[in-house]
């Protein structure tokens, strides 16, 4: 009998459709509403066990209670995205270094840096051009550890608009060394990749998407540097 009436109890709360239980809030009051159910209809030679419903009643609270804090991180982070990006709208239009060994030139010099993790004693940087042939090569002769700075000016290399790739070998004595390269573009928008987690800046001179953790340096704009020039 007490079976009968919850079962009945159910299907006239979803004939109804006043109970959607998409929350804890939700799952929990209508809960309620079958433990009244069997409570009004229970035999009374085999009365419900209060207990197992006070057990069940306290798990439902527990849920309610982890789905609260689950909004709250939630809203929470919506803060920090936000705060994020206002932060990050002030790397709008600044030139920044990230690791790449491809690029587009254009009719402006496009700079980048290399990262000598030892010093060496001949360090040289072709560029190969979308065909796979050597278009130019920079010699930048000896270099200690650390930095190196280089230019790509398509003028005095004689280059041609186009995709080009940094090919660099470094060596000291008989051994090739590592090396690491890096292209200097603006940055010419931010966003938020809610995949990821991660602040995104695209990138100009063909560089692409790059987290702004990748991001190893920031300078003023071009426009400044030339004007500060």
């Amino acid at each position: 009998m007490a079976v009968n009436a919850v079962n009945g109890a159910v299907q006239g709360a979803a004939g109804s459709g006043q109970i959607q239980p998409n929350s804890a809030a939700e799952l929990k009051n209508e809960f309620m509403t079958l433990m009244l159910a069997q409570v009004e209809n229970q035999d009374p030679t085999d009365p419900l066990d209060a207990n197992e419903y006070v057990a069940q009643l306290a798990q439902f609270s527990q849920v309610e209670s982890l789905e609260y804090i689950r909004e709250n991180q939630a809203a929470q982070m919506t803060m920090m995205e936000n705060a994020a990006i206002v932060q990050s709208a002030s790397l709008l239009g600044k030139q920044a270094m990230v690791p790449a060994d491809e690029f587009s030139l254009g009719q402006t010099p496009v700079h980048g840096k290399l990262y000598l993790e030892n010093s060496a004693e001949s360090v040289q940087v072709q560029l190969v051009n979308d065909k796979g042939e050597v278009a130019a090569t920079l010699d930048l002769g000896s270099q200690g550890q650390g930095d190196v700075p280089f230019a790509v000016d398509p003028q005095t290399l004689g280059l041609p608009a186009g995709d080009y790739r940094l090919k660099v070998t470094a060596t000291a004595g008989d051994a090739q060394l590592p090396v690491n390269t890096f292209v200097r573009a603006p940055i010419e928008k931010i966003h938020f990749a809610s995949a990821s987690g991660m602040m995104m800046a695209e990138m100009g001179n063909g560089l692409g998407t790059v987290s702004v953790l990748n991001i190893s340096e920031v300078s003023a704009s071009a426009g400044a540097e030339q004007q500060e020039s």
